[in-house]
């Protein structure tokens, strides 16, 4: 048997590399469309209509993406109160963050939140990650 039973012309490894890589992006494709957790599951935040009328919404749970424009309030126990400008929306809209989910909450900062419609019509952040 020859020493060498593998002929390479050289245009094996590129495609190889080619093959990893495409195999990485179509990983981290189905990874974030697929299995973005529970917020990227939710229905879209009804930002206009909840302004008309927050209690229509009492009791339910959405994803909405928002940035931080004001920290309104802070209490070391209970968390913070947040003001937040929806994507594509100009007003803004108060949200309650308690203490064990936000930790460093910025001006500016953009997140998906997993907020649920509390009484009073408080939107109470369930759950959030930047984007």
């Amino acid at each position: 048997m020859p020493p060498s039973t593998l002929k390479t012309d050289g245009k094996s490894l590129p495609i190889l590399i080619l093959a990893a890589v495409l195999l990485i992006g179509i990983v981290i494709f189905v990874s974030t469309q697929f299995g973005g957790g529970r917020v990227s599951k939710l229905e879209p935040f009804p930002a206009v209509s909840y302004m008309d009328k927050p209690t229509d919404y009492l009791g339910n749970t959405y994803a909405m993406r928002a940035q931080i424009d004001t920290q309104l309030h802070w209490d070391r126990e209970l968390g913070r109160v947040l003001a937040v400008r929806p994507e594509g929306q100009r007003d803004r809209l108060p949200v309650f963050v308690p203490s064990e989910v936000g930790a460093n909450l910025h001006t500016g900062q953009r997140y998906e939140m997993q907020v649920r419609i509390d009484e009073g019509g408080l939107i109470y952040v369930e759950d959030l990650r930047k984007y």
